[in-house]
């Protein structure tokens, strides 16, 4: 009698345990096809930006559009990590970070001058949520600094830095050795899309942003819940 009730225990075990692979097996293959229907979506929209910019004769709508495209990329990136990455819940800020600004440097094209990336980012884990926001400032200020900064054909650098403190607080800087801010940097801030997106991504992350004195724009923001 004893074996024959361990022996139907065990056959139920072995169910329980075929039944969980095959469900986790089910969600896999949904994350899967999620990955791909999102990495394809965002691709054709990348592509339909590119081909309107194509179209337009106007520098301005032109350098609207690859902006976009640029915002866009960041989270097509995350999509990536987050596919590549062990979990699905946190990211590898500093890996993320890494890809979506030498994209962007890879992207520039400049005539004049050379301008040197620096990075010093340490090895900070985020909840994704928090990464796509850290993803589009630094997209945002990058961009900024690449337009802006060495626009007169200069040379210099754009830095990077991420640090984490022993409470768990998260400081993102962008900064660079351009030609500095200018006079009237408060009123063009009002006005600009790219600087109100960042102030509001900051503010999403129950964060801060601070402008320096010197090109030098940080993020601060806590790494409890949301």
């Amino acid at each position: 009698r004893t074996n024959r009730l361990l022996s139907a225990e065990l056959a139920e075990r072995r169910r329980m345990e075929q039944a969980l692979e095959a469900s986790l097996k089910e969600k896999e293959d949904l994350l899967k096809e999620v990955h791909h229907r999102v990495k394809n979506n965002l691709a054709l929209i990348i592509s339909l930006m590119r081909l309107e910019a194509g179209r337009h004769a106007n520098e301005q709508t032109r350098a609207v559009l690859d902006e976009m495209q640029g915002r866009i990329r960041s989270v097509v990136l995350l999509n990536e990590a987050l596919y590549k990455a062990e979990s699905y819940s946190r990211v590898r800020l500093a890996d993320y970070l890494r890809q979506i600004v030498t994209h962007l440097f890879q992207a520039q094209t400049r005539s004049a001058g050379e301008v040197k990336l620096v990075m010093d980012l340490a090895p900070v884990e985020v909840e994704a949520r928090r990464a796509i926001p850290c993803g589009l400032i630094v997209n945002e200020l990058v961009t900024n600094s690449l337009k802006h900064a060495f626009s007169d054909g200069r040379s210099g650098e754009i830095r990077l830095s991420l640090r984490s403190s022993a409470e768990g607080a998260v400081q993102l800087r962008v900064s660079d050795t351009g030609a500095g801010l200018p006079a009237d940097f408060a009123a063009r801030e009002r006005n600009s899309l790219g600087l109100q997106l960042v102030s509001d991504l900051a503010k999403q992350l129950r964060g801060a942003l601070e402008v320096g004195p010197e090109s030098s724009f940080t993020v601060s923001f806590p790494t409890t819940a949301l």
